[in-house]
């Protein structure tokens, strides 16, 4: 063999360890992606109160646990949930 002749094997050894490291460094480089999405996203998203959510719940919690019109003109109330079941109870064990 002369002293300029690639040497075949020692550059497959190279080639197929540099791609495993390159394959190792993505999915690394990947998972570190996406942890810092999902920490940015639970900082932004998750963690700040939305203050409109939580009147729109406030405000159909009391709608469920009172009285009150739906439509005057037609007679049509609202009653609380615990008393709407019962009236359904009630009903279904007269049948």
């Amino acid at each position: 063999m002369r002293y300029d002749d690639p040497n075949v094997a020692a550059s497959a050894v190279v080639g197929v360890i540099s791609a495993i490291l390159l394959f190792v460094i993505i999915v690394v480089l990947q998972a570190f992606f996406y942890d810092a999405q999902e920490r940015e996203r639970f900082r932004k998203v998750y963690s700040q109160p939305y203050e409109e959510l939580q009147k729109l719940d406030n405000e159909q919690l009391e709608r469920l646990s009172s009285y009150g019109w739906v439509s005057e003109g037609d007679g049509v109330v609202h009653i609380p949930i615990e008393r709407a079941m019962q009236l359904v109870a009630a009903e279904a064990g007269q049948r």
